[in-house]
């Protein structure tokens, strides 16, 4: 667990903490793995289609098949995604439940284009890895912070910060590997490149129902 320690001018002798209690987790990893040639062959020869528009920009389209991972081809793929995920549920969370893939897919975003506000449902995390992306950003965000939940009075902040915010800005580039609750808003910033962007999506979920009441 992160603490954050802070040093107050006023009472400078006080030790004072501040802990991140019953926090969402947001899994961030710079990994070196990469798509291979034929690899990437394959997702810029596969069907998609658009969805989501976000005014002024252009759709992400989104691949067809929302279950790329049973095919033998992306094994490779789908072994590196799995044990980096399943490192996040043992050795971070330390759930014992089995999680499992779902769902698992591939967006292509064209210069001009961005990824709508939204997030996925019958799942309990998705994981995002950057395929091809020089430079981007991803947003995620909730419709109230902690204080929302307390009342419904409106605050004004001098900064914002992890405790405060309804949203949260990450910037991001090739290989990097993010996981976070499905239940999380997220969006892309728009694709400011010449080139398209490339970012294979998956869904995770519990492998057997518990039984326990």
């Amino acid at each position: 667990m992160k603490i954050i320690e802070k040093k107050d001018e006023v009472a400078p002798n006080n030790k004072q903490i501040v802990v991140p209690l019953f926090s969402s987790p947001l899994y961030i990893e710079a990994t070196k793995f990469r798509f291979n040639q034929a690899e990437l062959k394959i997702i810029h020869s596969m069907p998609y289609h658009p969805v989501g528009v976000t005014p002024p920009f252009k759709s992400v389209d989104v691949s067809k098949d929302h279950e790329i991972f049973k095919q033998k081809k992306f094994k490779r793929i789908k072994n590196f995604i799995d044990e980096r995920a399943q490192y996040f549920f043992k050795k971070i969370l330390f759930i014992k439940n089995e999680l499992a893939i779902t769902q698992s897919w591939i967006s292509k975003g064209r210069p001009g284009s961005a990824h709508h506000k939204h997030r996925h449902p019958n799942a309990l995390f998705s994981l995002v890895y950057y395929v091809d992306c020089p430079s981007t950003q991803l947003r995620l965000s909730r419709e109230d912070n902690f204080m929302d939940d307390c009342s419904l009075f409106s605050y004004k902040f001098e900064q914002y910060n992890i405790y405060n915010s309804r949203h949260w800005t990450v910037p991001v580039t090739t290989g990097d590997l993010l996981i976070f609750p499905a239940s999380v808003f997220h969006e892309s910033s728009p694709n400011v490149q010449t080139t398209d962007k490339w970012v294979l999506s998956c869904n995770y979920f519990l492998k057997n129902i518990p039984k326990e009441i």
